[in-house]
């Protein structure tokens, strides 16, 4: 484990840079998409926790992944880099409560559908954040 974060991308294009973030996201999408369905729909959990769990265990395995292959490491320590990432994580976690429970609650859609409107705009968020916040490109 320590060598995997030891090691960090070195500086990429902003559209290499936005491929990859692609590719790990489509991953850590489809973790977070399982665990909400299996937590919602198999283990009958209220889908604002489900959400909030799958939530963050694919945040965490995406930043595993960001430091691996998207983004240059070394604005920060990582002990601050970590944090300013669970930071910005957090608030796309908020974002994406709020609307999970306005799309679900209030306008009535399917929990998954919810989540794919959701997945949309965390998304944009989750990369500005993470480029002009946290990583050093």
């Amino acid at each position: 484990m320590t060598a995997f974060l030891a090691s960090s991308t070195p500086k990429l294009s902003d559209s290499v840079q936005v491929q990859r973030f692609i590719i790990v996201g489509a991953g850590t999408v489809s973790v977070d998409y399982a665990i909400l369905y299996l937590m919602t729909s198999q283990m009958h959990v209220n889908y604002l926790i489900s959400t909030g769990v799958s939530f963050t265990l694919a945040s965490t395995l995406n930043y595993l992944l960001s430091i691996r292959y998207v983004f240059e490491s070394g604005k920060l320590s990582r002990v601050f880099e970590f944090s300013f990432f669970v930071t910005t994580t957090l608030v796309g976690l908020g974002i994406n409560q709020v609307l999970m429970w306005l799309f679900v609650s209030v306008f009535g859609l399917y929990y998954l559908f919810a989540k794919t409107i959701c997945f949309g705009i965390v998304t944009v968020w989750n990369f500005v954040s993470k480029k002009k916040l946290v990583f050093k490109n």
